[in-house]
């Protein structure tokens, strides 16, 4: 049976469609959340072309799409030691990003894409996992905690976004 799904590595040559689906996937989940529309289109930016190629070149850095026939429906990010931003721990690995196009979503992909992360930052020496999400954005965390990922503490989002929004519940999940 074939695959309706694969999971990759990203390469440079993924930069333009990256750069492109990845600000539509943020405005579609959180464009409501923002007031402050320079603030937004920076938050916009840094899903964008530069931004992804930036990304791909950092030594420290990972991205992982998945493709649905021939197009990315989505992507994921790794940050090898960075610190949390509750305990300060930086033996660890910090997923900034996890998307998916609404027609992606629900299939288990943000999972299998969790997976092939997990075991990337194993074989970097990771001792965990962590990322944070909206409080306001049940639908993130809650997956996250079904996933094996613990709340560790909040923090707070101040780039324009609406105040009530502000909120983060930081997760982490402890390597195998």
């Amino acid at each position: 049976m074939k695959r309706a799904f694969f999971i990759r590595l990203a390469e440079p040559s993924d930069a333009d469609q990256i750069g492109t689906v990845g600000p539509a996937i943020y405005a579609e989940t959180y464009g409501h959340m923002w007031e402050d529309a320079q603030a937004y289109a920076a938050q916009l930016s840094t899903f964008g072309l530069a931004a992804t190629k930036r990304f791909l070149a950092r030594p420290d850095t990972a991205l992982w799409v998945v493709e649905i026939g021939q197009q990315i429906a989505g992507f994921a990010t790794l940050v090898l030691g960075s610190p949390d931003p509750i305990d300060g721990r930086t033996d660890g690995a910090e997923i900034p990003r996890i998307y998916l196009l609404s027609p992606a979503q629900g299939r288990g992909l943000g999972k299998a894409m969790l997976a092939e992360m997990e075991s990337y930052a194993l074989e970097m020496g990771a001792k965990h996992l962590w990322l944070d999400a909206m409080l306001e954005a049940p639908w993130a965390w809650k997956a996250y905690k079904k996933w094996g990922f613990s709340e560790i503490g909040r923090s707070t989002f101040t780039n324009g976004i609406k105040s009530e929004f502000e909120p983060m519940v930081v997760l982490r999940r402890e390597c195998p």
